[in-house]
């Protein structure tokens, strides 16, 4: 990790921190020696960052800190590029589109032309049409943003029909679509299903509390990839 990177990773903890962090605990986070960090830190404070503490006690911010410009090494620009690039092939109209605007601003910083073209472009992706979100997705991650409960008609893998009252939890794009995982509360169960498989859905006004028991923490503890329903 280059110095810079790691500063940035240094301030990052401290800001997340409720109470002292040892330089102990941040040397084992960074895999440097604690010296590294006591050099860091004496570095960070020269800067004029607001950073309180003493060796052997720990570490604390004491005001706001405005970090600056993000940078990335050429494995992480194609990682976001690749990454992006499927987003555009599977994402509905409005992430696309986030996307494609996200996409050229990396074309930018990686090529350092205005308007790169697509030419330039050597890490790629293709995906099948049917698995693109359909329009209502956008409407769908609205919802997860707020918690608002959601509902909509839904046929089976065996075209069996029902009405579906939920709380979206999470989405995801998968080699034959996207997935919604939710908490049913018709079934008073954690279910997933099919976006190509749902129709009408009607994001309601209604708000959910978080519920231990009936979150996606709770689905990621008891349900592995495995077991995902296909209802």
């Amino acid at each position: 990790m280059r110095r810079a990177d790691r500063l940035i990773e240094i301030i990052g903890h401290l800001r997340k921190a409720d109470r002292l962090v040892t330089a102990d605990a941040l040397a084992e986070r960074l895999e440097v020696s604690v010296r590294t960090i006591y050099r860091d830190i004496v570095t960070l404070q020269a800067q004029g960052l607001p950073i309180e503490g003493q060796a052997g006690v720990g570490y604390m911010l004491r005001g706001p800190v405005d970090l600056p410009p993000l940078t990335f090494d050429h494995d992480q620009l194609e990682a976001m590029a690749l990454g992006l690039a499927y987003v555009t092939q599977v994402g509905d109209a409005a992430l696309a589109a986030a996307a494609r605007a996200a996409r050229a601003k990396i074309d930018t910083a990686w090529t350092g032309q205005t308007v790169p073209g697509v030419i330039g472009r050597r890490v790629r992706s293709h995906q099948k049409p049917e698995r693109r979100a359909p329009d209502f997705t956008a409407a769908l991650r609205a919802a997860l943003r707020v918690r608002h409960v959601v509902m909509f008609d839904y046929r089976d893998a065996e075209g069996t029909p029902s009405s579906r009252r939920v709380r979206p939890l999470a989405l995801t794009a998968f080699s034959d679509g996207w997935l919604l995982i939710a908490w049913c509360e018709d079934r008073l169960d954690f279910r997933v299903f099919r976006l190509d498989r749902m129709r009408n859905p009607i994001v309601l006004d209604e708000v959910f509390a978080e519920e231990e028991g009936r979150d996606f923490p709770t689905y990621l503890r008891e349900r592995s990839p495995d077991a995902v329903s296909r209802r």
